[in-house]
């Protein structure tokens, strides 16, 4: 999205969304793969999840979101590959991630979603959010950054 110059109208509009659909978090573990710059970290942890796991791969990414958000104490910044992450099981109630799988091969997808049904405990919920159905934003641009 941040390659749309109408980023911060569709941000607007969509977070509310998006949040509205995920249900409420409130006294939950929350996993939040792919948080980057803390889009959705604030909202978890302002709507009562009793903590939130912010983890992108990119340090800069999460530096940010760490400037946006963390005065919640309920947060926890970490920086990783969530195609290298190791977590017990039932760590979480909530997975949360918007805009993730676009980002990883099938191979990674499958891998990632068996891990994930060990992490989340029994009656959690799994909540993947992919909405690219065309190349992103309308700034020119010479590669594809949806796909590493």
């Amino acid at each position: 999205m941040m390659l749309d110059s109408a980023a911060s109208t569709l941000d607007a509009l969509e977070r509310p969304e998006v949040l509205s659909i995920l249900g409420s978090v409130a006294g939950k573990r929350v996993l939040e793969l792919g948080a980057g710059i803390g889009r959705f970290t604030g909202e978890l942890c302002a709507a009562g999840a009793a903590h939130v796991v912010a983890l992108d791969f990119m340090e800069a990414s999460i530096q940010e979101n760490k400037r946006r958000n963390g005065r919640f104490s309920n947060v926890e910044f970490r920086t990783g590959d969530v195609t290298e992450l190791e977590l017990p099981p039932d760590c979480c109630d909530v997975i949360f991630s918007n805009w993730l799988l676009m980002y990883l091969s099938d191979h990674e997808v499958e891998r990632l979603a068996a891990r994930m049904l060990q992490w989340v405990s029994p009656g959690g919920v799994i909540f993947f959010r992919e909405s690219c159905f065309k190349q992103s934003g309308d700034k020119p641009r010479t590669d594809n950054p949806t796909h590493y």
